[in-house]
C-alpha cells in the first residue's frame, strides 16, 4: 500500500481500484476503511477534474525513470 499512496495519477489509481474490486469477488480481498476513504477521495478528485492525469507515454516514462533509481 505504501507504493500506491505515493502515486498521484488518478487514471492509474482508477485502474488499480477496478482490479481490486474484481479480485475482491474472487479472493475476498478487503481494504481497510481508511484505504477505501483514500481511494474514494482520489476518485472524486479525478471525476471533478482536480487530479493531474498523464498520457500513456508520460506514464511509461515516469515508470522507467523510477525503475532506474
Amino acid at each position: 500500500m505504501k507504493a500506491i499512496d505515493s502515486i498521484n495519477d488518478a487514471g492509474f489509481l482508477q485502474a488499480v481500484y477496478t482490479i481490486v474490486n474484481q479480485k475482491k469477488h474472487k479472493e475476498e480481498y478487503d481494504l481497510s476503511p481508511g484505504q477505501w476513504t483514500e481511494i474514494e477521495g482520489r476518485r472524486r478528485n479525478y471525476k471533478n477534474g482536480e487530479s493531474k492525469t498523464y498520457t500513456w507515454k508520460e506514464t511509461k516514462k515516469m515508470m522507467r525513470s523510477t525503475l532506474k533509481k
